[in-house]
């Protein structure tokens, strides 16, 4: 009994469905008869147009503008809904017999270097691919003499070649400053296989998914639509030839938004992750939480030399805060770990004879104050000992830079003078003009 039940629900929701009103009749047959109509006025300019196409009589103005009709003509009549799903087909490749010799006139265009309108070119590609797209599903695959296998597969190639289209769409669309447009056509190329699964392994895209991300990215920041950039950053840095590039546009984005903190946390984000290839940025953020305190430079340089402990620059970092904070012995130890990562490095062997340079002064600034004579004997001694001990750092120095001895010839003159060697200083006094 219950089944006899649940049949009659069935049948009696079908009949509801099924059921029209004398003025939903009237408006479906007046909506078929617009199809049928707007499909006629599409097939009579394909007519007339075709043949003049093919013996080239036709000028391209003339196509454009009646293929546009003829597009016009054929959405129209798919908008009515009352097109059968088996005539879908033959609906579809007639907008594609419409739309592929307007995009042929474009390329031409392009290629020639004339002047068209790149959004009727957009536009039409568009309807180009989705109409190839939608022939291909909506058409069954007929084999054998009389088969339409050939057919289908020259609407597969047509199809696959379109892909690479979209990024001289895109590149058009950016020129005419319509970014948003310009960006849709790159997600468009970036997943055109994606898209239209039917031609996975054909389309000849030119460049990588990679580079076209890179073009994007730059796409973006130019129209300073920064959400965007971010969308296409990651990819961007897969196109090794543009990644420095990529990153040093990334970093600017947050300073023109004048957001410093961001700026920070990528250039932190982006050292930390890889020390060795961002040392310009590590120098740049050094400088930046100088701003804040050593505190907070000497916690950044920690935080990369865990990563990369050979590192030169965030060993010099750090051994800088320590020598700005009267730490010279354990400053001195960096130091030294900064001229044997870079031994040729100047500035690391001066700073290492600073280190006892530095300390010899604060010592011998003692002296004068101490009233018992061994005492003061003993720390003049002292004090002798860090000089002759900063005299090879600043020798080291020396050798790195020969040619420039404002850089090193005043404090080796002092070394040497308190050291008791009174040749080398007179040598070194010559060099600086005293």
């Amino acid at each position: 009994m219950k089944k006899i039940i649940v049949s009659l629900a069935v049948l009696f929701c079908a009949g509801n469905v099924m059921a029209q009103t004398p003025e939903e009749k009237a408006a479906l047959k007046e909506a078929k008869k617009e199809a049928k109509t707007c499909l006629a006025e599409a097939q009579k300019i394909k007519d007339a147009l075709e043949p003049k196409i093919q013996d080239k009589s036709a000028d391209d103005s003339e196509v454009l503008e009646k293929y546009a009709k003829a597009v016009d003509f054929v959405n129209k009549a798919l908008k009515t809904n009352t097109i059968e799903e088996k005539r879908f087909g033959e609906v579809y490749k007639m907008l594609a017999d419409f739309t592929l010799p307007v995009n042929n006139i474009f390329l031409s265009k392009a290629s020639n270097k004339m002047t068209f309108d790149t959004l009727y070119f957009y536009n039409n590609l568009k309807a180009l691919t989705e109409s190839l797209h939608k022939e291909l599903k909506y058409t069954k695959l007929t084999t054998g003499e009389y088969g339409n296998e050939a057919y289908l597969k020259t609407k597969k190639l047509h199809l696959a070649n379109s892909g690479v289209y979209y990024i001289y769409a895109a590149q058009f669309l950016a020129d005419i400053k319509l970014p948003d447009l310009a960006l849709e056509a790159y997600d468009v190329a970036m997943n055109y296989e994606k898209n239209y699964p039917e031609i996975a392994g054909m389309p000849d895209m030119r460049i990588s998914e990679a580079q076209m991300a890179y073009y994007a990215f730059h796409t973006a920041h130019n129209a300073k639509m920064y959400d965007a950039m971010d969308k296409y950053y990651e990819k961007a840095l897969q196109f090794e030839q543009g990644a420095e590039g990529v990153k040093q546009v990334k970093v600017m984005s947050y300073l023109e938004k004048g957001d410093s903190v961001a700026w920070a946390n990528y250039l932190r984000e982006t050292t930390l992750k890889d020390p060795a290839n961002n040392t310009d940025y590590i120098q740049m953020l050094l400088a930046y939480y100088q701003k804040f305190g050593k505190e907070k430079m000497l916690e950044y340089s920690d935080a990369i030399l865990a990563v990369d402990p050979n590192l030169y620059i965030a060993n010099y970092g750090k051994a800088y805060v320590l020598f700005a904070t009267n730490k010279y012995d354990e400053a001195l130890v960096v130091y030294k770990k900064c001229a044997e990562i870079k031994n040729d490095s100047y500035d690391a062997w001066y700073q290492c004879g600073l280190c006892k340079y530095r300390q010899a002064l604060d010592l011998n600034n003692t002296i004068s104050s101490i009233k018992n004579r061994a005492k003061a004997q003993e720390t003049l001694e002292k004090t002798k000992g860090l000089f002759a001990e900063a005299l090879p750092f600043f020798e080291k120095a020396r050798e790195c830079m020969p040619d420039d001895p404002e850089k090193w010839a005043y404090e080796l003159k002092q070394c040497y003078t308190v050291t008791g060697n009174a040749a080398k200083a007179s040598e070194m006094s010559k060099l600086i003009g005293d």
